[in-house]
């Protein structure tokens, strides 16, 4: 039987050494649910990202377990790693885009690792994405030529081409108006609802934290809460017990 997309026991990591040893993730253990958002909340270095690039399979582990879409990465090699990134649908503050590639060919892109899908069948189906964001007239538009709310949607668009095991999402909505971002993550959360994608979102934006089916806060390297979005914002203020202030 087949295991959470994610689950994590016991995650513990640090950069340097001797010295300079500095933990930053301290025995942590997490699951995320098929089709579940979670979103990582909490204080700058409370180690969101650093746990974010783990489950990535962008950063070798260190200690604890941590099984992603069924592959353990303690102890994986960079091989296995490469392989595991292949399935993960990455959404970054910066999206990334190629400023010379229009908007159907910087999604196209995301599928060129699948052999067995020649050209006109990646850029076939980029299109088909590209409508499925809103964006079916700005299919040959470059990035410049667009919003950022619109590239953050071609971004959108780019992860869940390849039809991902998982979503991760780091500040996604950081360089965007409140309009704009909550309209990428409804997006982002419909979408991938619709594919039973688990979706991983590292935020320090309150105004998306009711989009979550649960939100987890972390303070120093530990998970120190996590409740239902209804649990973790009581009021008008919408601030969680350990939430960023």
């Amino acid at each position: 039987m087949l295991g959470d997309p994610v689950e994590l026991d016991g995650v513990t990591f640090a950069y340097g050494d001797g010295a300079l040893r500095r933990e930053v993730l301290r025995d942590v253990s997490l699951r995320v649910a098929p089709g579940e958002i979670v979103i990582l909340t909490g204080p700058s270095g409370s180690g969101k990202t650093t746990l974010l690039t783990l489950v990535g399979a962008l950063r070798a582990m260190q200690a604890g377990s941590c099984r992603v879409l069924g592959q353990e990465l303690s102890g994986a090699s960079e091989a296995v790693r490469v392989g595991l990134r292949r399935q993960i649908g990455f959404i970054f503050q910066s999206h990334n885009l190629l400023g010379f590639l229009t908007a159907r060919q910087n999604v196209a892109m995301a599928l060129e690792l699948d052999g067995a899908m020649h050209e006109p069948e990646r850029l076939a189906r980029a299109g088909e994405m590209l409508r499925a964001v809103g964006l079916a007239e700005e299919v040959e538009k470059l990035p410049g030529q667009l919003s950022g709310g619109q590239r953050q949607r071609v971004a959108v668009a780019r992860a869940l081409a390849g039809s991902p095991g998982l979503i991760l999402a780091d500040e996604p909505t950081a360089a965007l108006d409140r309009v704009s971002g909550g309209e990428v993550v409804r997006l982002l959360r419909d979408l991938a609802r619709s594919r039973g994608t688990a979706i991983l979102l590292v935020t320090h934006d309150p105004r998306i934290l009711d989009l979550a089916d649960r939100i987890v806060t972390m303070e120093d390297g530990r998970v120190v809460a996590g409740a239902s979005p209804g649990d973790a914002l009581p009021g008008p203020a919408g601030n969680a017990a350990g939430a960023p202030g």
